[in-house]
């Protein structure tokens, strides 16, 4: 299937390949200059801008918006282990310019969610989870292996280390090395990243008050203690 025209409303530009046995939904707009082949299913009313290479498998929702030149889907940066996984894309997400996803290679597909704001130049590692609602600014590198929780938000120029877990609603500062796992509502920064006081904007959007109680807690860690596999969290001391 060459470029140009459309396929049930989808807008594919001239300059576009979008192989057999792509999968594209209603009303879906492809830039010009994309390479979009393999196991591919793009949903509804996703825009897919200009010099987007994706590789299947990969799946992505709906009312998605993709910057230029991101790549999705490539394999993992892994010496030994092959990528078996695939890219899943939820709903309504940003991603920004420049950014890269790479397959999972075992441990499990990697994941973006729904409603996510994913700013330029963000490197997905292998098999890394990012849940809804999250917010990652500008040339982030997220290890492989890492899981970003629901509400978090990581600084400009941060980075993880393979296999952390990023709490909900937490907040990682600009230019942060985490190195151990960030407990919810925590607010992070430094290199290595260390707690700064409590993320006090979610706090009160949750009414929780200026320090929350172990049980208003509970929920957010079970979930945390769910991917959590690392002995050393960053302390509040």
């Amino acid at each position: 299937m060459s470029g140009g025209g459309s396929i049930n409303s989808a807008q594919i530009h001239p300059s576009s390949v979008v192989e057999d046995g792509v999968v594209i939904g209603e009303n879906v707009k492809v830039g010009p200059f994309c390479h979009i082949f393999g196991d591919v299913i793009i949903g509804k009313n996703t825009t897919i801008s200009s010099f987007n290479y994706i590789e299947g498998p990969t799946k992505i929702g709906k009312n998605n918006f993709i910057g230029p030149n991101c790549v999705i889907g490539t394999p993992g940066e892994h010496k030994t282990a092959k990528s078996v996984g695939e890219i899943i894309i939820g709903d309504n997400n940003i991603i920004r310019e420049l950014t890269v996803i790479q397959r999972g290679c075992g441990d499990r597909n990697t994941e973006i969610r729904n409603n996510c704001f994913i700013m330029d130049h963000v490197h997905f590692g292998h098999d890394v989870l990012v849940d809804d609602n999250v917010t990652i600014a500008p040339n982030v590198v997220l290890g492989g292996h890492t899981v970003v929780l629901e509400g978090a938000t990581i600084g400009i120029g941060s980075s993880t280390h393979q296999f952390s877990t990023i709490g909900a609603f937490s907040m990682i500062g600009m230019n942060s090395t985490i190195t151990r796992d960030v407990l919810p509502f925590y607010l992070v920064s430094g290199s290595p990243g260390s707690f700064m006081r409590w993320n006090t904007v979610q706090l009160n959007l949750h009414e929780f008050g200026e320090s929350p109680t172990d049980s208003q807690l509970q929920p957010f860690m079970d979930k945390f203690m769910k991917y959590s596999k690392r002995k050393h969290v960053v302390r509040n001391e």
